[in-house]
């Protein structure tokens, strides 16, 4: 397998056909209705020769199109099973240049968005393809079937499905029979006729008589492998003793001939046969690995020149016939049973050296020797944050599974691995909890490795817990571990130092350095492309996303974020776990740019693939954009329930992050003010420090809002002066800051000083487009933003928008008769709710007749008689 997951060569591509076959016209013409009807079933017992009919005919028509996939049990994931079929497509030369097949490469989820990506990629096919999915009776899983059958449902006008199976696939073939788009082929089709089989013992060199030939048809009743095994068992010099040992039903018949080619074979070939028949697939010098021997690629070049039951899949690998390899495994079982458990040793090292972990492991597992396979787990665990994830944690369970009847370090590890990518981190905190005793007994040079195993472990549980505090300090710890450890004693040094340094800088944002997670974040990037874990480079990519919002940068979110995004997209891994912050990266982009309708669908989609057992950090964030979005919209009500699911998220998330929890007290309070409630809203926030932290900022800027609410502008300059100072590191909180000082300054009539900070936040704000803050406050300044236009500001075309009339010349610009106050445009703002003028005497800490004088005076200046007049006219002039 290779680091996507995508399967090696030998499974693509249709088996080598050996040269010396029968022809079967009739075959190919029943094959050919393929290229007319949706599905082509082929179904019969082992033996009758399904994959050889349709790779021969595959490789007759040159002229069409094909991808071939010889199915394994470890395509019983969706990952593994589209990873292969979207590899198989890829070779076929069918593929269009620039289509998203080139692309999409189905990581640990392959759920319904990534699956409607690689429908809509094969609509787009622009030849006819044929499909082959041999041995389909290997495929069990139902998520697997089902997705079969979805292809089926949907399957585009370029491409056709063959499928050889032994069994009808439990795929719903009567509705496709009932609409004329199936064609079956069963095991009586299959079944060789008279003239074939004398076809095919005349191709053996032997010249039998009709009634011979007759005789062994009648005894096999045309089943391929059966008259195959038999050309082999005859004697050339007396065919007819050989003849009449032919007798017996099928399944007999396969055994005894099956059992006539092992003692047909020279002693040598015998035993190499029962020797290989441990593995899957043989390669010369796995088959010298097994056997001791030198002579693998002369014994398998001569097995296939003989037609002996060997199937070539490339030029370097091959396959015994499946009833064949089985009857060996069985007299090697019988006859040799200390050999069997060696025979898989040998295997899986030779496998390990040859760079086939996983399937080493495979091997250890089945000679039980438990030991080997925790060695190698070690060597390879951090494949659970890799595309392998699925194939590796598959391949794990019986090893797992010990954990529970023979505890020690490496079953725990392995159920670690298994729970890990079932994403029950609670089971895998137990397993870390279980394993760390058994430190003590793990020899010295594996110590180092098995401590940073369980670390990384639990570096992963407590992110994916939301509790950034203890991932912050142990993933400070693992680092300090790694550096001081020699490579001699942790060979899997670099590729531990990289996804330490992810998790430290994940650790590093939640807790609220940003600006150090930042230089982490850009190390384990580099890092983590040097070891090709692709997944965790991914999470890197889609942290720094949301690390960029935060700090306002979002030209950089925008070149770098949406093309990650487009990049998950293409391979299918939205509803991966490390995509997840991804999607709040990209709405937070969105909102900072005063965008909500683009906001909306990003941020309801990474809500909807999150959940209890996603990052709660990172949920949690997405919850805190929720009320951001809400407010954008300028919709008091949904604010309000989003920012109670906040506060219930919070309370299931007791080990949050004290930076995440201001954050959310900041979209809380935020909700309030729009709401009208700036007393709440006061007291939703903490008094801010003297530092300069993301949160820091928002606190100083929010509280400042709700006193501007108030009429408390000394308050506002007081709180916001430390964030227009030089180097404040987040743009979005200057150029709030820098409004806020400009509405406190048009409130007071200072409008030189009001315009001189309205032009500052346009130069802070234009660059990288942040115009949030403009639409929240551009009530408070509307004659700032007038005299802006009417003077010619350098920048007119981006504060277009925030006010509702066109831009006017000098001549034209309109006065008020007479403004309002500031503390007379403090109770316009509640014009428009339902309080009483008692309701916002007691929200303003004042007496209700000065409310009601404040009335009278504001129904004066704005010419109206009543509150609904007054509302109307405070809209037109822009002031609401």
């Amino acid at each position: 397998m290779t680091e996507s997951g995508a399967p090696s060569g030998p499974r693509i591509g249709p088996p080598v056909t050996p040269p010396a076959r029968v022809r079967r016209p009739r075959l190919d013409a029943a094959l050919d209705r393929t290229f007319d009807r949706r599905l082509t079933v082929v179904t019969a017992g082992p033996g009758f020769g399904k994959t050889s009919a349709v790779s021969g005919w595959v490789r007759r028509r040159p002229v069409h199109r094909f991808a071939w996939l010889t199915l394994d049990q470890v395509d019983n994931t969706t990952q593994a099973f589209w990873t292969d079929v979207l590899a198989a497509i890829r070779a076929s030369g069918a593929v269009p240049a620039g289509s998203a097949l080139d692309e999409i490469q189905p990581a640990t989820v392959f759920g319904a968005r990534e699956w409607d990506l690689v429908l809509a990629a094969l609509a787009d096919l622009r030849e006819r393809l044929v499909l082959v999915l041999d041995d389909f009776h290997l495929l069990t899983d139902p998520q697997v079937l089902e997705s079969v059958a979805s292809l089926l449902t949907y399957l585009s006008g370029q491409l056709r499905l063959v499928i050889t199976s032994r069994a009808d696939p439990p795929l719903p073939l009567h509705r496709i029979r009932v609409a004329g788009h199936l064609t079956e082929i069963r095991g009586r089709d299959l079944a060789f006729t008279l003239d074939e089989a004398a076809d095919l013992f005349r191709q053996q060199g032997f010249d039998l008589e009709p009634d011979q030939v007759a005789q062994l048809h009648r005894r096999t009743e045309g089943w391929s492998a059966g008259l195959g095994l038999a050309a082999l068992s005859l004697d050339r010099a007396d065919p007819a003793a050989g003849i009449d040992r032919v007798t017996g039903t099928d399944r007999a018949i396969a055994e005894y001939l099956i059992g006539e080619v092992v003692q047909q074979a020279t002693p040598s070939d015998r035993e190499f046969l029962l020797s290989t028949s441990v593995v899957d697939r043989l390669s010369a010098d796995l088959a010298d690995q097994l056997t001791g021997r030198t002579d693998g690629a002369r014994v398998l070049t001569r097995l296939l020149a003989d037609n002996a039951f060997v199937t070539g899949l490339d030029d370097t690998w091959v396959v015994y016939h499946p009833l064949l390899r089985e009857l060996l495994r069985h007299r090697l079982a019988s006859d040799h049973p200390d050999l069997v458990p060696e025979l898989h040793r040998r295997a899986a090292a030779w496998l390990a050296a040859d760079g086939e972990p996983i399937e080493s492991l495979r091997y250890s597992i089945r000679a039980g020797d438990w030991d080997q396979a925790g060695l190698t787990l070690l060597s390879c665990v951090t494949l659970i944050v890799s595309a392998q994830a699925s194939t590796l944690a598959a391949t794990l369970r019986p090893l797992a599974a010990r954990a529970s009847t023979h505890p020690g370090l490496f079953p725990l590890v392995a159920a670690c691995a298994v729970h890990m990518e079932g994403t029950d981190y609670a089971a895998m905190h137990q397993d870390i909890l279980d394993a760390r005793p058994f430190l003590d007994d793990v020899p010295a040079h594996l110590r180092s490795t098995a401590t940073v195993v369980l670390d990384l472990f639990d570096t992963a549980y407590h992110r994916m817990t939301g509790n950034a505090d203890a991932l912050l300090a142990l993933a400070r710890s693992t680092m300090q571990m790694l550096d001081g450890t020699s490579r001699r004693e942790l060979p899997m040094a670099r590729h531990f130092l990289a996804i330490g340094a992810t998790n430290l800088a994940t650790a590093l944002l939640w807790t609220g350095d940003l600006l150090a997670a930042g230089d982490v974040f850009a190390e384990s990037e580099r890092q983590l492309g040097e070891v090709g874990l692709e997944i965790s480079l991914l999470n890197t990519a889609t942290q720094e996303t949301v690390l960029d919002a935060m700090l306002g940068r979002c030209r950089r979110v925008e070149q770098r974020g949406i093309r990650t995004l487009r990049m998950i997209e293409r391979r299918g891994w939205g509803s991966e776990p490390q995509a997840l912050s991804i999607y709040l990266g990209i709405g937070l982009l969105h909102l900072i740019r005063g965008d909500a309708a683009a906001a909306a669908p990003v941020l309801a989609h990474g809500l909807a693939i999150s959940g209890d057992r996603s990052d709660r950090t990172v949920r949690l964030g997405l919850m805190i954009a929720a009320v951001e979005l809400a407010v954008a919209r300028v919709d008091p009500d949904a604010a309000l329930e989003a920012t109670a699911r906040l506060r219930a998220a919070l309370f299931r998330t007791p080990d949050a992050p004290d930076h995440l929890r201001r954050w959310a007290a900041v979209a809380c309070a935020t909700t309030l003010i729009l709401a009208g409630r700036p007393g709440p809203a006061a007291a939703e926030l903490r008094r801010p420090g003297d530092d300069r932290d993301f949160c820091t900022g928002w606190e100083r800027v929010t509280l400042a809002r709700a006193h501007l609410d108030r009429g408390e502008g000394a308050r506002v300059e007081a709180l916001v002066h430390p964030v227009i100072q030089p180097g404040w590191p987040f743009r979005e909180q200057v150029v709030t800051a820098r409004l806020l000082l400009g509405a406190v300054a048009e409130g007071q009539h200072r409008d030189g000083i009001a315009l001189e900070h309205l032009t500052a936040a346009i130069e802070a704000a234009r660059i990288e487009g942040i115009r949030r803050p403009f639409h929240q406050l551009a009530p408070r300044l509307t004659g700032a933003l007038r005299r802006y236009r009417v003077l010619g500001g350098p920048h007119v075309d981006f504060v277009a928008g925030f006010v509702d009339e066109p831009p006017v010349d000098a001549a034209d610009a309109a006065v008020p008769a007479e403004r309002l106050t500031e503390r007379e445009l403090v109770i316009v703002r509640y014009l428009p709710t339902m309080l009483k003028a008692s309701e916002i005497a007691a929200d303003l800490f004042v007496s209700v007749n000065t409310v009601k004088a404040h009335l009278r005076s504001i129904y004066r200046k704005l010419d109206a008689t009543n509150r609904r007049e007054a509302v109307e006219r405070a809209r037109a002039q822009g002031l609401l």
